[in-house]
């Protein structure tokens, strides 16, 4: 497994990147910077989103609390 990995990342050190330089015209490097648009909500009203992650929050501190119930060392 190391000598894989160890091999692999030799092999990615060798590579040739392809020149991204020339690629770019000197409209899109004067080009401004797009504006931002936010992104329409999906339907889900906030009330009916906080009380299923309320009910999530709760479900899994109650799990949390019975895990640590558990004796370990009596399992082993």
């Amino acid at each position: 497994m190391r000598i894989t990995l160890s091999c692999l990342l030799i092999l990615a050190g060798c590579a040739q990147f392809p020149v991204l330089d020339g690629r770019i015209t000197d409209a899109a490097r004067q080009a401004p910077y797009p504006t931002l648009q936010p992104l329409p909500s999906f339907g889900a009203s906030p009330d009916v989103a906080d009380s299923a992650f309320d009910a999530r929050v709760a479900a899994l501190q109650a799990r949390a609390a019975r895990l640590r119930q558990i004796d370990i060392a009596a399992l082993q």
